[in-house]
């Protein structure tokens, strides 16, 4: 009996094979980028976690045969992954407080010129309980999880890579951080990410639980077959599609051994799950610039430094020693620590330390000189007491409002690559599940633009001064400051400067109230004088 053609399954349409070398081609370019940088990225990760070092190129799977006892031999410091945990916490604390919304959306000014008070205020709640909504669905998702896997060492390094989807209806966002070795990304001429791929070398067996039910061309669906054990390179990408540079869209191929087996377009900010955000970039250089390759140097010699008053302090706890022989001293090889050596009879003694005196304290004070100057690269220089008299509390402020105000100028990028971007995946992603819509009015979408709220140095420099002014205010003026300060409005600024959530303020009518009982009662008992004749 023949079957109906309606009902015989349609053949799968894969991308022509223009598509795929279109891919590959952007793909090659993007690894040429990381060419460039391949040395600085593994001199950084030997310092600030070793066991990545080895790995940091897409071409090929992570190796296995690595020597863990020479690696663990070479490195004579390991301030390097200590100040990568200080980093990875203050770029947390100032880009992603927990507890905050560490993006604000405002309203664009010039679009609600026009509208009464009563309408932008309508407006500003509507937009912040839109935020809210994004923000129970980033805490909801495994975000807060993964922020510290990622950031730590890759924020020193210089970039950082997510990926943000939602692979089931029925589950929460997925964020999953993208190791260095799986990233490969190239810049538009305006120095901002353009071409952007994730790289992984996956075992044919398990290739389905990766790229889930997406067809495959009959030469790869034979080669799973007949190999299951070999590994296949899968290849996500993305590059900007400029032939409507108005809109933000975006080409996505996935490439299965260098096969596009899938294409499709991705439309509107938000919409690539591949997010990638970078510290101190340069514009010709695709790869950031973080912390610990601007601390390579001290790296260098304080790892030298450090191996040699090892060294030193070794030979003189175990000092090698000298005994009566035929032989003749010869230190052409050196001398080791606990070691003996023949020696001419005739020195006076018959047992002798053989020991050359250093000074191992010029070791330390230079060692303790290049790690400070790693902490402040790292922005980990925190306020310390560096004389017998503590510092006061005016001056303790002042540092740590420096520490913090330094991050600013490599972090605003970050801030735009990263914070940003990550919000507008969520909000992205809600759109398209429907669990929000755009700001309106009468039928009209209200443009928002993002903010960055996590200007803790900033505020807290606002914060000084203001209790600067206000002490000075209440010891020149005591008896007309108390007039002339609205208590309950300052009290609210510094709450909002110092991000407190915790103390709680009544609200004007029971302020009032209480203030009247309290008054009254002290009247009453004579405490305080009535208003009538005396």
């Amino acid at each position: 009996m023949a079957k109906d053609p309606k009902k015989q399954a349609i053949a799968p349409q894969f991308p022509s094979e223009a598509v795929s070398k279109d891919a590959l081609q952007r793909l090659a370019d993007a690894r040429a980028q990381k060419n460039e940088a391949e040395k600085d990225l593994q001199e950084a990760y030997f310092f600030t976690r070793p066991r990545l070092c080895w790995d940091v190129k897409s071409t090929t799977s992570t190796k296995r045969n690595r020597d863990r006892e020479s690696e663990q031999e070479d490195l004579a410091t390991g301030i390097g992954s200590e100040v990568s945990e200080d980093f990875a916490t203050e770029v947390i604390s100032a880009f992603f407080p927990q507890g905050t919304n560490w993006v604000e959306s405002t309203l664009d000014e010039s679009a609600v010129v026009d509208l009464e008070p009563t309408d932008v205020a309508d407006l500003k709640n509507e937009a912040k309980e839109r935020d809210g909504k994004i923000f129970s669905a980033i805490r909801a998702s495994n975000f807060e999880a993964e922020l510290g896997d990622a950031l730590d060492p890759d924020a020193s390094v210089g970039t950082v890579g997510f990926w943000i989807d939602k692979p089931h209806n029925t589950r929460p966002i997925s964020v999953q951080h993208v190791p260095v070795r799986e990233l490969e990304i190239n810049v538009e001429c305006d120095g901002s990410i353009g071409d952007r791929f994730r790289v992984r070398h996956v075992r044919a067996s398990k290739l389905r639980s990766v790229i889930g039910n997406v067809p495959l061309p009959e030469k790869v669906t034979r080669k799973i077959a007949s190999s299951p054990m070999t590994k296949l390179e899968v290849v996500w990408c993305f590059w900007r599609d400029w032939s409507d540079p108005e809109n933000d869209k975006w080409k996505h191929v996935l490439l299965v051994d260098k096969t596009a087996v899938h294409q499709s377009m991705l439309d509107g900010e938000g919409c690539l799950p591949l997010i990638v955000a970078r510290f101190s970039p340069d514009k010709e250089f695709s790869w950031g610039y973080g912390p610990a390759i601007k601390s390579l140097q001290e790296f260098r010699v304080l790892d030298v430094i450090t191996a040699a008053t090892q060294d030193r302090v070794d030979v003189a706890i175990a000092p090698p020693i000298t005994y009566p022989d035929d032989g003749v001293l010869d230190f052409e090889g050196g001398i080791e620590a606990g070691k003996a050596y023949p020696a001419r009879p005739g020195s006076g003694r018959d047992i002798a330390k053989l020991y050359f005196e250093g000074d191992p304290d010029l070791g330390f004070y230079t060692a303790t000189d290049l790690e400070r100057r790693i902490r402040r690269k790292f922005f980990a220089d925190y306020p310390e007491q560096k004389g017998d008299t503590p510092p006061t509390a005016t001056q303790w402020v002042d540092e740590m409002v420096m520490a913090q105000r330094r991050i600013g100028t490599p972090g605003k990028k970050f801030w735009r690559e990263g914070p940003y971007e990550i919000y507008r995946r969520f909000e992205w992603l809600l759109k398209k599940d429907g669990k929000i819509q755009d700001v309106s009015l009468d039928g009209q979408s209200i443009p928002l633009i993002p903010n960055n709220p996590a200007t803790q140095a900033a505020d807290n420099q606002k914060l000084q001064t203001g209790v600067q002014v206000l002490g000075i205010a209440k010891s020149y003026f005591p008896e007309t400051s108390a007039a002339a300060i609205d208590e309950r409005a300052t009290i609210e600024n510094i709450q909002k400067l110092a991000k407190d959530d915790v103390v709680v303020l009544r609200n004007q009518q029971q302020t009032s109230d209480l203030l009247q009982t309290v008054l009254g009662a002290a009247q009453d008992a004579g405490v305080v004088p009535t208003g009538g004749p005396q």
